[in-house]
């Protein structure tokens, strides 16, 4: 495959031709090449922006849904190519990114469906005597502008969406930045959306390395709003890039999350629930990764758990008999690996697995000390669990909250008061009782405390966050 980039309507190689090529993780095998946009084609894309930002907002609210819609028919056609691309591409077990390519339809119909109900304010006059009506304020929503859209590779269509379907609902036009982990798919993306209709300008995608892009793209006054789903660092990057000109900034960065068992549960449950961490090999922003146990269950618990964390069946993420694939690249694995010996210097104890073969991570099982970097703001974006001891509820809470994350975080406690009693503490976005706490429902509002980001991410969250509300007043 050969991708282009979407500028103004054209598909175009990078006015320089540069190139690389994207490889299958599970295979090493050549996916295709994709062009490195140069600093002449952002300033390029920012400015076709202008115009069709312009067009798009003069758009009646009635034609934009419906050009949403013909977004997701057109998905919908093209789902299996999707699902096939976020597998080869990207890792993620083939199953698993059927689901995914399906989300990209569902999620261009609810927002279609939210924004037919997206509805102003009316402050009437208190003052107003004799059934008349007085002074008369209401607010309508307008578009911010233009909105860079960065989305990160272990979700690159589902949680992209997110972002491209609000904003262009809501009239504004959008530049989308492709991961380098997963470019042809994130491009092949952009040029299905642009198949519904958009008018020259309002949807355009470029790809390159992050470094110099997220500069190029954000550190201008030529855009309005950015988005960002990604790592604590780079939203601190983008804060600074954007600080100068006032963008609207929307971040959803990292998480450590922590799940609280408690004394008095049903082990295995807990180990079930504990499962979790083997979606998309470990790499979910929100999913459980800190696993914080009553000392007076840790040892039952650690030994159910490694014994069904060795029993996971690791492989080519094409083949739906396997449970996990290869994280996103050798690159990333390496990152793992240096995670795990960092932890075991730090005094934690390998249960089972932790071993690197290319891009692929044997899931592994950590007994950590309460004072490891991983018990508190070292977040492995990979198959590990990493289990501390507590003495109690209040320890337990006291190691959850002392992340420099909160984004989600779950609680299995031995009754429901308890559970509640204790997520009422956790300084998380979303806790979950009775469970792990990886949940993501697209209507509610998704984001987390402290540096796990900035704004919330629900549908219609985020029909706010993309427009601006302007009053109008009518005296008398």
């Amino acid at each position: 495959m050969s991708a282009k980039l979407l500028i103004n309507g054209v598909f175009t190689d990078s006015s320089d031709g540069q190139t690389r090529e994207s490889t299958n993780p599970s295979t090493g095998e050549v996916v295709g090449s994709w062009p490195v946009a140069t600093e002449a084609d952002v300033k390029a894309a920012l400015e076709y922006a202008q115009a069709g930002k312009v067009a798009w907002a003069a758009t009646p609210m009635a034609q934009r849904i419906a050009t949403l819609l013909r977004a997701a028919d057109i998905f919908e056609e093209h789902k299996d190519e999707i699902a096939e691309l976020i597998c080869t591409e990207m890792g993620k077990p083939i199953a698993m990114a059927r689901g995914e390519a399906q989300e990209v339809c569902d999620l261009f119909r609810l927002t279609a469906s939210a924004a037919q109900v997206h509805t102003g304010e009316v402050f009437p006059d208190p003052s107003a005597k004799g059934g008349s009506l007085g002074t008369i304020a209401f607010t309508k929503s307008e578009p911010l502008g233009v909105v860079v859209c960065i989305g990160p590779f272990n979700f690159p269509v589902a949680t992209l969406t997110f972002k491209t379907a609000p904003a262009l609902v809501m009239g504004n036009a959008i530049i989308i930045k492709a991961p380098s982990e997963c470019p042809i798919l994130v491009l092949r993306y952009a040029e299905l959306l642009n198949e519904a209709g958009f008018p020259a300008g309002v949807v355009q995608a470029l790809s390159g390395p992050g470094a110099s892009m997220g500069q190029w793209l954000v550190a201008n006054n030529l855009i309005d709003a950015v988005t960002l789903t990604g790592s604590t660092g780079v939203g601190s990057k983008i804060l600074e890039y954007s600080a100068p000109y006032f963008h609207r900034t929307l971040l959803e960065l990292g998480g450590n999350d922590p799940l609280v068992i408690t004394d008095g549960v049903d082990i295995d449950e807990a180990v079930a629930q504990s499962m979790c961490r083997v979606a998309n090999a470990g790499q979910i922003c929100c999913i459980t990764k800190r696993f914080i146990v009553n000392n007076s269950i840790k040892d039952e618990y650690l030994e159910k758990l490694s014994a069904a964390v060795s029993a996971i069946r690791v492989g080519n993420s094409m083949d739906e008999n396997n449970d996990m694939g290869p994280l996103v690249s050798e690159r990333a694995a390496k990152e793992v690996e240096r995670a795990i010996a960092l932890s075991v210097e730090q005094g934690a104890k390998i249960m089972c697995g932790g071993e690197r073969d290319g891009a692929f991570i044997t899931p592994c099982v950590l007994d950590c000390p309460s004072d490891a970097d991983v018990a508190h703001d070292l977040e492995i974006f990979g198959p590990v669990w990493a289990v501390i001891g507590v003495d109690g509820d209040e320890e337990a809470i006291q190691l959850a909250n002392s992340s420099i994350f909160g984004l989600n975080g779950g609680v299995i406690a031995s009754t429901l008061d308890r559970g509640i009693a204790i997520a009422s503490r956790i300084e998380s976005g979303t806790v979950v009782c009775n469970g792990e706490g990886s949940f993501r429902n697209p209507i509610h509002c998704f984001g987390g405390y402290k540096h796990s980001g900035i704004g919330r991410e629900g549908i219609p969250d985020l029909l706010e966050e993309y427009s601006q509300r302007k009053t109008i007043v009518i005296r008398g």
